[in-house]
């Protein structure tokens, strides 16, 4: 097996392709047990709802039991509950969610929690890419057993995690994405008071993400203008992610979202990558509140709490993290906490969106190669002049793809489509042909 399955979100790819066949993933938790099996006890495992899920389970757990580990089954549920039931019970070393978050049902792939509910370090990682890449001896076969309880207490942490929280009155669609969140976003809310109207929270084993949740909401937004409800929750596929939409059915995204959280909480800064808006930012200095911006990736945003010390971070795409509750992002936590927020100010989800706007925003890819030509002193003189002449009216951000051979040029300005047209353009002249193709 070739090094680095390990990526910055754990290992993802075509479920029953290499390294998501039976051999790669038996493989790949060998190489987990073997790393936490000296830590002895149990490791726990959930699945989203794809219909590749349940094979790759049996597969990791077989992988798990070879290396001597004994698993526990806690079923279909968030990726964030399954980082929660690790952190919470002694007895799990560590966690193992099967899931590809918002992509489609094809896909798959496999995250791993320590025993705090954080994702790995670079430095586990890179120990368990070694394992992978090696030959790794059988043990005595460890055990696997199913918990169908363990659900229930994710639940119960949502439920709690906003204390005398009421919604009664409140009308709500809350669609799951036909994802690991079924059926439990909708029980969370109507325990909390509000009326439900759930959308997509039938999975199939392929509907997974379809034309639904969080990456796409043009369904949700029509529920909540034709029902005249007050607002909409959209999750994707693990529920890591949170998009909402207000009562005119626009769709309120992470900028917006941790606006509310930070102003509410009186926070002092946040943490977020630098994706977020500039409009975001000026919003926050408005109200004496510090932005740290991170790469991006939430365990970057992660990182950055610690150092900072702050109690809110996320992503643009919907990734909140509120580290004295949850040490990851998660949708339905952030959801309730943000209602939470609302209920106890005097203005609705509309009113909060309006605080303040997002500057337009565009983004050209550039095919790359080699992504060290941006570090060209040529081309780092150009960019640095581009981001000179907008400063103060506007923003702009070039920087190499993590996953893809491009350049991806952001910009955000009034008219920010043509500025990022022009720039691509002007840049593609200065970069090597041979680096472009």
């Amino acid at each position: 097996m070739p090094n680095n399955l390990f990526g910055t979100d754990g290992v993802r790819g075509v479920a029953g392709e290499y390294p998501l066949d039976q051999a790669g993933t038996e493989q790949i938790g060998k190489a987990v047990g073997v790393h936490f099996a000296s830590l002895g006890l149990q490791i726990v495992i959930g699945c989203d709802t794809r219909e590749s899920s349940a094979d790759i389970v049996a597969w990791v757990s077989a992988g798990l039991n070879r290396a001597g580990v004994s698993t526990v089954f806690a079923g279909v549920l968030p990726t964030p509950g399954l980082a929660y039931l690790t952190r919470e019970h002694d007895e799990f070393v560590a966690g193992v969610m099967i899931t590809a978050s918002h992509n489609p049902y094809k896909y798959n792939g496999i995250k791993v929690f320590d025993s705090l509910g954080n994702k790995l370090t670079d430095e586990i990682e890179a120990t368990l890419n070694t394992l992978i890449d090696g030959e790794i001896p059988d043990k005595q076969t460890g055990s696997t057993r199913a918990d169908n309880n363990l659900l229930q207490q994710y639940e119960e942490f949502l439920v709690s995690s906003a204390p005398g929280l009421q919604l009664s009155g409140l009308k709500i669609a809350v669609d799951s994405a036909n994802g690991a969140a079924s059926g439990v976003a909708a029980q969370v809310f109507s325990r909390l008071g509000a009326a439900v109207t759930p959308l997509f929270d039938s999975p199939d084993g392929r509907n997974i993400n379809a034309n639904c949740g969080a990456t796409d909401t043009k369904a949700l937004s029509g529920k909540v203008l034709s029902d005249k409800l007050d607002l909409g929750i959209a999750l994707d596929g693990d529920a890591d992610r949170l998009i909402m939409i207000d009562n005119q059915g626009r769709e309120v995204k992470g900028d917006h979202l941790m606006y509310i959280l930070a102003v509410c909480g009186k926070q002092p800064g946040v943490v977020a990558t630098v994706m977020s808006n500039l409009g975001f930012e000026q919003a926050l200095k408005s109200q004496g509140i510090d932005l740290v911006r991170t790469d991006v990736g939430d365990r970057y945003v992660l990182e950055g709490l610690h150092k900072t010390g702050y109690k809110l971070g996320g992503e643009q795409s919907g990734h909140i993290i509120l580290p004295e509750l949850l040490a990851t992002g998660d949708g339905l936590l952030a959801a309730v906490q943000i209602l939470q927020a609302i209920k106890g100010s005097d203005k609705d989800l509309a009113a909060w969106c309006e605080e303040f706007s997002l500057l337009p925003q565009a983004l050209v890819n550039i095919p790359l190669s080699d992504k060290s030509q941006l570090e060209n002193a040529e081309v780092r003189t150009f960019i640095d002049g581009q981001i000179n002449e907008l400063a103060g009216k506007g923003r702009v951000l070039i920087r190499p793809s993590g996953t893809e051979p491009l350049a991806r040029v952001m910009v955000e300005a009034d008219n920010a489509e043509a500025i990022a047209e022009t720039i691509a353009e002007q840049l593609k002249k200065l970069l090597p042909a041979g680096d472009r193709q």
